[in-house]
């Protein structure tokens, strides 16, 4: 009862705010992030000359990343991070806008992006899967950013969204600040797969920002557990280090 209740009054909150943030967008039009033009889409945070602008995050950084925590070396069949993460730069904006600035509408728009980067590169997975947040961490920000950007993903490539396959039962303390040895830590059994949704399958995992990778490679091992084939890996940023 407990849990509907709480799922109950987040979709209540999130509508509330979705209806808020819409009717300030009409008095206030969005403005991109990166130079404040106004953007061709208010779903998409960038105009066109700085999404040009903005530093693709080479194939190469994205595996040694991934290659420094021993678990995650030849876990992922292909990896594939969308642009460079710079603190204080446009990125940073955007993220934190789509984060915590309540505009889940930015991450459809930017996984489409991330889909069609991913489809250049990579053979097609079955199956699209965000990062899950635990229940809590989602009942105080009113959505998964993850999921949002995975179905931009799953439409760009024309596959089911499968955010039914991974759970995150054991909540955790946030990533910020810690260590890469405590990141991991942190994160290494906080998720859950079903065995028999997953086995035989190449999913793709989406996530917003790879820093030391521990969570997408935890993520990655779970569903590897459960009997996935294969494992690839998308994300929006890769975080300069």
């Amino acid at each position: 009862m407990a849990s509907f209740l709480d799922t109950a009054a987040s979709a209540t909150g999130q509508i509330l705010s979705t209806v808020t943030r819409g009717l300030l967008d009409l008095v206030y039009p969005p403005r991109c992030l990166g130079c404040s033009a106004r953007p061709e889409s208010p779903d998409l945070p960038l105009c066109p000359r700085c999404l040009q602008s903005m530093e693709r995050a080479p194939t190469m950084g994205v595996a040694a990343r991934l290659d420094r925590l021993p678990t995650g070396q030849g876990l992922f069949d292909h990896a594939l991070a969308l642009w460079v993460f710079d603190k204080g730069g446009t990125l940073q904006s955007v993220q934190h806008a789509f984060k915590y600035g309540n505009r889940p509408r930015y991450g459809a728009a930017l996984g489409r992006l991330m889909g069609s980067a991913y489809a250049e590169e990579a053979e097609l997975p079955e199956g699209v899967v965000p990062i899950p947040l635990h229940r809590t961490r989602k009942l105080e920000r009113g959505y998964n950013q993850a999921q949002m950007l995975a179905q931009g993903v799953a439409d760009t490539l024309d596959r089911p969204l499968r955010d039914d396959l991974l759970s995150r039962p054991t909540p955790t303390r946030s990533q910020t600040d810690l260590s890469r040895e405590e990141r991991w830590r942190n994160v290494r059994d906080a998720f859950a797969a079903t065995d028999e949704q997953c086995a035989g399958g190449h999913w793709l995992l989406v996530d917003d920002v790879l820093t030391t990778g521990s969570t997408a490679v935890a993520a990655g091992l779970t569903l590897i557990g459960a009997g996935a084939d294969a494992v690839s890996l998308a994300t929006l940023a890769l975080a300069r280090q």
